[in-house]
C-alpha cells in the first residue's frame, strides 16, 4: 500500500455507483455524468491533496464510461480489474456476504494491497474500429441464424408465402447493412496510417490475412502492444492449464479458456 496514494473502490452498476473510502461508510452516486463528477469531487475533498487511485471491476461499457471520465481528472488514475480476481480476493478474506457496499470495500482493499496496473483509455480510432468490427460480427451472426431458420422452414408443409418473402427481405436488409459496416471498416483502416501499419505487420504472420488482422486489432486492442506474449496468450484464453498435486492427482492438461472469447474465436 502506497501511503501517498488515496485509494477508492467503486462498485459499478448501470444506474448506481457505490463508493468505498477508508474511514467512511460506502456512499452511493448516480451513474451519470453529474453523478461521476460528484463522486470525484467528494473523493477529492477527502484525499488530503493525495493522488487518487480509483479501482473498479470490468463491467463492459458501464465501467468504461466511468473510467473514461475519471481518467481525465487531475491527480487521478484508474484501474479496471478482472471480476474473477475480485471474487477470489473476497473469498480469501472470508467474506460471507455480498452486497454492492461490501463489493466496493473489497475492491478498495484489493487496490490497496495488490497495486493493480493503471488503465489507459483506447485511442479514438481503436474504439471506432472495435465498435465497427463488433457490429459486423453481430450482423453475421444474425444472418447465420436467419439462414438456419430459412433452411428449417423449407421442411414446413404449406408454409405461407408471406413468411418466405419476409425471410428474403430480412436477409437482403442485413446484407446491405453488413456491406455498409465493412466499407466503413475498410475506409477507417485506409485513412489511419497507424492502423494500416499495424495491419500490414500482423499480416506478415503465416495464416493471418487482412480480415483476421482487423479482428485481432479490434479484440486484442492494447494487449497486442502493451503486454507480454504470455499475458496475451492468457488474455486470449489459450494458455495451458495443468492440474497436478502429489502423486495421486495427474489430470490431463488442457487449454484454459478463461479469456476473451472473441479474440480466441478469431485465432
Amino acid at each position: 500500500m502506497n501511503k501517498d496514494v488515496f485509494y477508492v473502490g467503486i462498485d459499478v452498476g448501470c444506474q448506481e455507483l457505490w463508493l468505498s473510502i477508508e474511514g467512511f461508510k460506502p456512499k452511493m452516486f448516480k451513474h451519470s455524468k453529474d453523478g461521476i463528477r460528484a463522486l470525484h469531487n467528494w473523493s477529492q475533498k477527502r484525499s488530503n491533496h493525495k493522488q487518487i487511485h480509483f479501482c473498479m471491476e470490468a463491467t463492459g461499457v458501464y465501467s468504461i464510461s466511468v473510467a473514461s471520465l475519471l481518467a481525465k481528472k487531475r491527480q487521478t488514475v484508474v484501474s479496471i480489474v478482472n471480476p474473477a480476481q475480485i471474487a477470489a480476493y473476497a473469498r480469501a478474506q472470508m467474506r460471507r456476504s455480498k452486497t454492492d457496499q461490501i463489493d466496493a470495500e473489497v475492491i478498495r482493499n484489493y487496490a490497496e494491497t495488490q497495486s493493480p496496473p493503471i488503465w489507459t483509455p483506447l485511442s479514438q480510432t481503436l474504439r471506432q474500429l472495435t465498435a465497427l468490427v463488433t457490429q459486423a460480427d453481430a450482423i453475421k451472426e444474425c444472418l447465420q441464424q436467419w439462414s438456419n431458420r430459412c433452411h428449417a422452414q423449407g421442411f414446413v408443409p404449406d408454409l405461407p408465402k408471406e413468411i418466405t418473402q419476409s425471410q428474403r427481405a430480412l436477409e437482403r436488409s442485413l446484407k446491405r447493412e453488413l456491406k455498409k459496416i465493412e466499407t466503413a471498416i475498410n475506409n477507417l483502416c485506409a485513412q489511419e496510417s497507424t492502423l494500416a501499419q499495424q495491419l500490414a505487420l500482423l499480416s506478415t504472420i503465416p495464416g493471418v490475412a487482412n480480415q483476421t488482422a482487423v479482428k485481432l486489432l479490434a479484440y486484442g486492442q492494447n494487449w497486442l502492444t502493451e503486454r507480454s506474449p504470455k499475458a496475451l496468450t492468457a488474455y486470449a484464453g489459450l494458455a495451458p492449464h495443468h492440474h497436478q498435486s502429489g502423486s495421486s492427482v495427474r489430470a490431463k492438461s488442457r487449454t484454459d479458456k478463461r479469456g476473451n472469447p472473441k479474440l480466441r474465436k478469431t485465432l
